[in-house]
């Protein structure tokens, strides 16, 4: 074995174990007692989920939030921006954040990959935010959410469908249809050469707990050498080549997951975070419906069209919010979000 293959196995270890350290001293102490269960005696996490909260992954402080809605007003009032959508966002959880750990509720990064955001941004400059659709993230192309971006709720379509076998789950998400297959089996993990958007998943139960380890992904998470307009708050901020994704589904009752997921990028991040997002199950008259993405993508269209009625507009809007993210410390990360480069005074 390799020095390299000893260490960033030595890393996956410590992740599992540092996400399971935080997993328990959380999960309620009844878990376990009187859930529902396969045939072969697993949790049954089979139905249909959601997990809509307006509770921000990371931890924003009021000023914080307000350079964001003041961020957007000048933006809105441009373009004449509607909103438009049919948000079903609940209330927010009894804490400040998703993430639990580390205690501040924030992501830390590492110098090469704040120095990466601000490199990209600037390259940026000169071009309008729908030149073409290079220029629109994975999401708005229809290609996948990524993840862990795929199981933190937006404003809509907050919703998964779970199939459970002995061997394998599959797990739908009802945003841009994607479906995780996830081999239970014990099986090991495909080779380093098969590399995917949502990665290569391998699960197994730790007692009543689900664990989910997901590496290899492809290296064009953010967006590949050409980045998109903007990096969603949620989204992955490195390229996804040192990702490793734990996730961890306990059953605590009829009606409620406990759903935590552990990042480690040492890329991206000087230390892995972990997100904790309460899924509930949905009443029995609740389906899924096609999320006919690449059919129904009428946004892509107007987003070019728009972009095409004033060039100069286009280049100057999009000039307008590059700075606005630069000024607020947070370079390539769209409104609002927590700063991570320092920030001038203003006099």
């Amino acid at each position: 074995m390799s020095v390299d293959t000893a260490d960033m196995q030595s890393r996956y270890a410590a992740i599992v174990v540092a996400a399971g350290a935080v997993l328990a001293l959380s999960v309620p102490a009844h878990a376990g007692q009187d859930l529902p269960r396969t045939p072969w005696g697993a949790p049954d996490l089979q139905g249909i989920w959601n997990n809509s909260t307006t509770t921000p992954l990371e931890h924003l402080t009021d000023e914080e939030r307000a350079q964001g809605r003041a961020a957007q007003r000048p933006v809105i009032e441009a373009t004449r921006g509607t909103g438009a959508a049919f948000p079903e966002q609940r209330g927010p959880l009894d804490r400040p954040s998703l993430i639990v750990d580390p205690p501040d509720g924030r992501m830390s990064m590492t110098p090469q990959a704040v120095q990466r955001l601000i490199d990209r941004e600037n390259a940026r400059s000169g071009r309008g935010e729908s030149d073409s659709w290079l220029d629109r993230n994975s999401w708005e192309r229809c290609l996948t959410r990524t993840l862990p971006v795929a199981m933190i709720p937006n404003l809509y379509n907050a919703n998964y469908q779970i199939f459970q076998t002995p061997d394998y789950l599959v797990l739908v998400m009802e945003m841009i249809h994607e479906a995780r297959i996830i081999p239970l089996d014990g099986r090991a993990h495909a080779t380093e050469g098969i590399r995917q958007w949502l990665g290569d998943s391998r699960g197994h139960w730790d007692g009543d707990t689900l664990v989910v380890e997901t590496r290899h992904f492809n290296d064009k998470l953010d967006g590949g050498d050409y980045q998109p307009s903007h990096i969603l708050q949620t989204g992955h901020r490195g390229t996804g080549e040192t990702l490793t994704l734990v996730e961890r589904f306990t059953l605590t009752d009829h009606d409620t997951i406990d759903y935590r997921f552990t990042v480690e990028d040492p890329q991206t991040y000087t230390r892995p975070y972990t997100a904790a997002i309460p899924m509930d199950r949905s009443a029995s008259d609740v389906t899924l419906f096609e999320y006919a993405c690449h059919e129904g993508n009428y946004g892509m269209v107007n987003l070019l069209h728009a972009g095409r009625n004033d060039e100069g507009q286009a280049r100057t809007l999009a000039a307008l919010v590059s700075q606005q993210r630069k000024d607020a410390g947070h370079p390539g990360v769209r409104e609002p979000a927590v700063p991570f480069v320092p920030t001038q005074e203003k006099p």
